[in-house]
């Protein structure tokens, strides 16, 4: 028998979840028996375009029911008797299932818990829970949907519809492009690092944009540039600009950026996603995305990563001797990590921690402690950049040249030894 979840990429933990489910649909008397509880619904909760209406969509199809679908589509009133007419449908038509698509937004209202939909669909669950109505419903925020709806008994199960793994984010990108038929010299890799913490509905979009792309210019087939490309668009917000700033700006853009990008790697090889010099919509010139890995985070990796936001300041000094005006964003994150050492964390002394209001002696004592922390790893930051001059330099010219590098690029210039992980 054919498995409805395997045109589902990824995503193992939350299936499996669904096929106990639909095996408890299919066969309840087997469940019934063992003295297991039938659940009477399920909520998939996660944020926009995880996949959570695909995922109920496979649930029903799995059981063969007659489906029954509620989405707000009509003036308050009338919903409020469409919700009743359905569960009557359902009711009716049994064994069915009921799906309640983004129940989050059957109420105008942000904070009313008690609104009309919401005590409409909680009094029809009870009307029809001895019937065999299974209901199903999707949020993007389950917060707003009341505690007594939630509870054991009415929809009762949540399971969360999480971003993509960054494990999962390269076997969904290659389904994408393996429905693109015309690909030419893709790599997946880079695709998948530009694209982690997207959501499925994010990375399909950006597939379908480059072939859009490759069609317009009457190409033969889709390529990395058009990938590229849709990536800055959608994802970055950085589309192809036709102002060109003076010369001598875009390269202290290019090493305010290549800073960073080199010291990512010097420190945690395999990190940068994708470095670029391109303007964004925001009106930022440059960025860089890092892939980060999840894991504990020590006092060696904050320091780290107060390291790499001052990367930027730091190469513009050493190159240019100036200080970087632009890098104001990048301090405020090191700063943030800075107080975290300090005051959360208490690396440096209990002196500095500081709960509920602070007095001007602590706050006092825990700034000069951050202070120290920054001036610490700055003068680190340079030291590295000095040492690795070579390094910067050629990041920064091939920003220069290509105006963005993808992860495959940044490896090249920094002559990653694969089995070793360390830069050349």
């Amino acid at each position: 028998m054919k498995d409805c979840f395997d045109e589902i990429v990824g995503y193992e933990d939350i299936k499996n979840e669904l096929r106990i489910i639909s095996d408890m649909l299919n066969n309840p008397e087997l469940y019934k028996k063992m003295g297991a509880r039938i659940n009477n619904g399920v909520i998939l909760e996660g944020e926009p375009g995880t996949g959570k209406t695909t995922l109920a969509n496979c649930l029903i199809k799995s059981t063969n029911r007659k489906v029954y679908v509620c989405r707000k589509k009509i003036s308050d009133g009338e919903f409020v008797k469409h919700i009743a007419d359905l569960f009557d449908q359902a009711k009716e038509n049994v064994p069915s299932i009921l799906l309640l698509d983004d129940l989050d937004k059957f109420s105008d209202e942000d904070e009313d818990r008690d609104a009309e939909e919401f005590v409409t669909v909680q009094t029809c669950i009870d009307e029809v829970k001895d019937s065999d109505v299974f209901v199903i419903a999707t949020v993007n925020n389950w917060r707003k949907i009341p505690r007594s709806l939630l509870r054991p008994g009415r929809i009762g199960k949540r399971i969360q519809v999480r971003m993509p793994k960054h494990t999962e984010v390269e076997a969904i990108v290659k389904h994408y492009l393996d429905k693109t038929e015309l690909c030419q010299g893709l790599d997946e890799v880079s695709v998948a690092r530009m694209l982690s913490n997207e959501s499925c509905a994010t990375l399909e979009n950006v597939i379908g944009c480059a072939a859009m792309k490759a069609a317009y210019n009457r190409q033969e087939s889709v390529t990395m540039e058009n990938i590229v490309d849709a990536c800055l668009d959608l994802v970055f917000e950085a589309p192809e600009g036709t102002e060109h700033l003076p010369y001598e700006l875009l390269r202290k853009i290019a090493y305010h950026e290549a800073g960073h990008a080199v010291v990512a790697e010097l420190l945690n090889p395999g990190s940068v996603s994708i470095v670029s010099i391109r303007e964004t919509n925001g009106g930022e010139y440059g960025f860089v995305r890092y892939f980060r890995h999840e894991e504990l985070e020590s006092t060696e990796y904050r320091e780290n990563r107060i390291k790499t936001s001052l990367a930027g300041r730091a190469a513009t000094e050493l190159v240019f001797g100036e200080v970087d005006t632009g890098a104001n964003a990048d301090l405020h994150n090191a700063f943030d990590v800075a107080k975290r050492l300090v005051d959360n964390n208490c690396m440096f002394g209990f002196h500095n921690w500081i709960e509920d209001g602070e007095t001007v002696y602590v706050a006092e004592n825990r700034n000069r402690a951050m202070s120290m922390v920054m001036e610490k790893n700055y003068l680190e930051v340079k030291k590295t950049l000095a040492k690795h001059r070579g390094l910067l330099d050629r990041m920064a010219h091939e920003l220069l040249e290509k105006t963005t590098l993808v992860y495959a690029d940044v490896q090249e210039i920094c002559g990653v030894n694969k089995k070793t992980q360390t830069v050349n």
